[in-house]
């Protein structure tokens, strides 16, 4: 037999185009993508806040190639520079996390 369970996986607002990616949360027990489309050269503003559980975070183009990795992430604020014109998933992976990610696309 199988055991059901009404905890929720998660419980937030998300906002996606292809300009930003953010997620702010109150439990995030899942994984959650986004895609955009960048050019060369793009630079995107990243906000990790982890406030609890356990937060990883991956960029990386459609092939699989990883431009940033955050296992168990901290709270942080830092720039990635996209390396080449593409497309890219942004990944957000929580167990049992409180908190928020923002990805947005500097002008």
């Amino acid at each position: 037999m199988t055991a059901c369970s009404n905890q929720s996986s998660f419980d937030g607002s998300r906002t996606g185009n292809n300009e930003q990616f953010i997620m702010e949360y109150n439990l995030l027990n899942d994984t959650k993508t986004h895609e955009m489309e960048l050019e060369q050269g793009a630079i995107i503003d990243v906000t990790i806040e982890n406030i609890k559980g356990r937060l990883d975070v991956i960029v990386a183009n459609v092939n699989g190639g990883e431009i940033y990795r955050g296992n168990d992430a901290s709270s942080g604020h830092f720039l990635i520079e996209i390396p080449k014109t593409g497309t890219y998933l942004f990944t957000v992976t929580g167990s049992k996390a409180k908190g928020g990610v923002s990805f947005k696309i500097v002008e």
